[in-house]
C-alpha cells in the first residue's frame, strides 16, 4: 500500500477522534479543504472564501471564529506530523522496490580486477560529512519526536490499534514548547535524531558494505557534524559553557547507544567465558552515560569486544558473532564523539578580542590599525602575547578566550575528530584566519592545536 492510501486511512481515523473543545473540527476540516480548493481555482480572495464557509456553518462553528481557526491549525499541524511519519515508514520499501543503483551494483558492473581495485580505492578514500544544525522553529518538542518515531514503526507494521492510540496521544500533546528552547534544548533535539536514526543507519550501511565488498575499510565514509544551534554568531546564548555541555552530551548519548547494544549482546552471549567481559563493559558504559567525568576510550571498548570475539570463535561455535561485529563497526565509526562539533564565531569578535589582548599587553593604545599589516602578521604568526587577567573584558571577549582555552580538553575527551573545525563567520580577508591562528597560539603559549580554521566568506568583497 502506497503512502497516499495509508495517509487516507490513518487521516480518517485521526479526524474521527474527539478532543477537548474540538467537537466537529475533524468533520469540518475536509469540508473546508474542498470548499477552499474549488473557490481558489475560481481566483476568489482567500479571506472571502473563509468568511463564506464560516457563514455557511453558523450552528457548527458558532460565533468565535478565531477559536475555530485556531483548532483548524492545530489539526493541520498534526496532519503534517502524521504524513511525515507515513512517508518515513514508506521510504525503506520505496528504496527496495525502486530502480536504484547500489554501490555493490557498481562493482558488479566493473568485474575486472583493475577496475574493482580502482573503485575500492575511491570508496576507501571518499568521505562526506552531514552537518546537523538546529533552530528554535525547526524542531518538534521531544515528546512529539518520540511519537513520530513510534508512529513510523507501527505504521510500517500496519498495527492499526497502536497507531490509533498514538494518534490520540498526538492530538492531546502540545506541538509548541512552553518556553523558548535554549541551545542545549536544540542540541538535545538533534541528538534524538542521531541516537534513534543515524546511529543504526550508518552502522547498517557500513556493515553491508564491509560484508559485500572485500577490502572495504572506511569508517569515515559518512560522518556526522554538529552545531549546537543555527548560527554561532546569530545566537548570543551559545557560550563556552554551552559548547562544553554539548560536547559531553554527544559523548554521553553515544555511550547510551553503546550500552544498549552491549546489553542486547549480553542477553544472547550467556556463555561462561564471555558474559563477565560484557557485564564489566556494560557497567563502565552505564557510569559514562551519566557522569561526564567518567571516560572510557573507544579503543578500550574495542579491546574488550575483540577479546569476546576470540572467545566466541574458539569456544562457542561463532554463535552471535555477526551481532558482535556489528557493534565493533559502530564503535569504529562513532568512536568517542558521535558527531564532530564545530566551533563558530564572528570575525568581528575575534578582532575585538585580539585588540583587547594587544592593548592589555601595551603593544597598542586603542586600535589594531596602529600596527602595519606586516607587524600584525608577525605578531599573529610568530609573536607571543601574554594572556593576563581578562575578567574585566567585554562578555563576548571573555567567552571567546574561554572557548578557545577549552579546545584541547574537548579533544582529549571526545577525540581530535570530535572537535577540529573553527568556523569564522563574516570573514573579510586573510586576517580573518590569522586572528584565530594567533589567538590559539597566544592562549596555548606558542603551541598550535590540530584544528582546521575555516573562513566563511559571506560577501563578494570578502571572496575577492
Amino acid at each position: 500500500m502506497d503512502a497516499i492510501k495509508k495517509y487516507g486511512i490513518y487521516n480518517s481515523m485521526f479526524l474521527n477522534l474527539s478532543y477537548q473543545n474540538s467537537k466537529n473540527i475533524g468533520h469540518l476540516l475536509p469540508l473546508l479543504s474542498e470548499f477552499a480548493k474549488k473557490r481558489l481555482k475560481e481566483r476568489i480572495d482567500p479571506v472571502q472564501i473563509l468568511n463564506k464557509f464560516i457563514d455557511n456553518q453558523p450552528e457548527t462553528i458558532g460565533e468565535n471564529t478565531l477559536a475555530f481557526m485556531f483548532r483548524i491549525v492545530q489539526y493541520v499541524e498534526r496532519q503534517i506530523v502524521l504524513f511525515d511519519s507515513i512517508e518515513d515508514s514508506a521510504k525503506p520499501k520505496e528504496l527496495e522496490d525502486g530502480n536504484f543503483l547500489r554501490v555493490v551494483d557498481i562493482f558488479s558492473q566493473h568485474p575486472t580486477q583493475e577496475n574493482s581495485q580502482e573503485l575500492l580505492k575511491k570508496l576507501n578514500e571518499f568521505k562526506v560529512r552531514v552537518v546537523l544544525t538546529a533552530h528554535p522553529t525547526q524542531f518538534y518538542t521531544p515528546a512529539i519526536l518520540n511519537i513520530i518515531t513510534k508512529l513510523r514503526v507501527q505504521i510500517s507494521k500496519n498495527q492499526i490499534e497502536e497507531v490509533d492510540e498514538l494518534l490520540h496521544q498526538l492530538g492531546l500533546t502540545s506541538l509548541v514548547n512552553s518556553k523558548s528552547p535554549t541551545p542545549i534544548d536544540e542540541a538535545m533535539n538533534i541528538l534524538h535524531i542521531c541516537r534513534y536514526d543515524y546511529y543504526d543507519a550508518l552502522g547498517d550501511l557500513y556493515y553491508d558494505l564491509s560484508t559485500s565488498i572485500p577490502g572495504f575499510d572506511n569508517p569515515e565514509l559518512i560522518n556526522l557534524g554538529f552545531w549546537p544551534c543555527g548560527d554561532r554568531d546569530g545566537n548570543p546564548f551559545v557560550t563556552h559553557n554551552t559548547t562544553r555541555q554539548v560536547v559531553d552530551a554527544l559523548r554521553m548519548t553515544l555511550m547510551k547507544c553503546y550500552y544498549h547494544d552491549i546489553k542486547k549482546l549480553s542477553s544472547k552471549m550467556t556463555f561462561k567465558k564471555v558474559d563477565g567481559i560484557l557485564l564489566d563493559l556494560k557497567e563502565e558504559l552505564y557510569k559514562s552515560m551519566f557522569d561526564s567525568e567518567y571516560l572510557i576510550h573507544y579503543s578500550e571498548i574495542l579491546k574488550r569486544l575483540s577479546k569476546a570475539e576470540k572467545l566466541i570463535v574458539d569456544n562457542y561455535q561463532e554463535l552471535y558473532l555477526e551481532d558482535l561485529k556489528k557493534v565493533q563497526l559502530k564503535v569504529n565509526i562513532f568512536k568517542n564523539h558521535f558527531a564532530s562539533l564545530d566551533i563558530r564565531q564572528n570575525h568581528d569578535v575575534h578582532e575585538e578580542t585580539v585588540a583587547y589582548l594587544l592593548k592589555e599587553a601595551g603593544i597598542i593604545k586603542n586600535s589594531i590599525d596602529e600596527l602595519s599589516k606586516e607587524e600584525l602578521i608577525e605578531l599573529l604568526t610568530n609573536g607571543l602575547v601574554e594572556i593576563k587577567d581578562y575578567a574585566k573584558a567585554a562578555p563576548l571577549i571573555i567567552d571567546t578566550i574561554k572557548n578557545i582555552s577549552q579546545l584541547k580538553e574537548i579533544q582529549s575527551r571526545n577525540g581530535e575528530i570530535g572537535c577540529h573545525r573553527y568556523i569564522i563567520s563574516n570573514s573579510e580577508d586573510i586576517f580573518s584566519v590569522l586572528l584565530v591562528f594567533g589567538l590559539i597560539r597566544w592562549i596555548y603559549n606558542g603551541k598550535m592545536l590540530n584544528f582546521d580554521i575555516i573562513p566563511l566568506f559571506e560577501t563578494m568583497d570578502g571572496m575577492a
